[in-house]
């Protein structure tokens, strides 16, 4: 893959990644807040708030590693 094809690769999965991590904030169109949950779906909240961070982070991390593969 040449220099130009790596950029866009990285740039698309920085940009892929963020969007998924910011998904929970998009889709309940606020941040986490206790006032605003009902009982077991905090917990159910946190998960997928947490779970949404890793799975974006991920997607970041794969498109630095294209990046910088030889």
């Amino acid at each position: 893959m040449n220099s130009s094809g790596k950029i866009l690769v990285l740039i698309t999965s920085i940009i892929i990644g963020i969007l998924i991590m910011f998904s929970p904030v998009f889709i309940t169109g606020s941040y986490y807040n206790v006032n605003q949950v009902m009982g077991s779906l905090l917990s159910a909240e946190m998960v997928t708030r947490t779970l949404a961070v890793v799975i974006g982070l991920i997607i970041m991390y794969d498109g630095v590693k294209t990046f910088f593969k030889n």
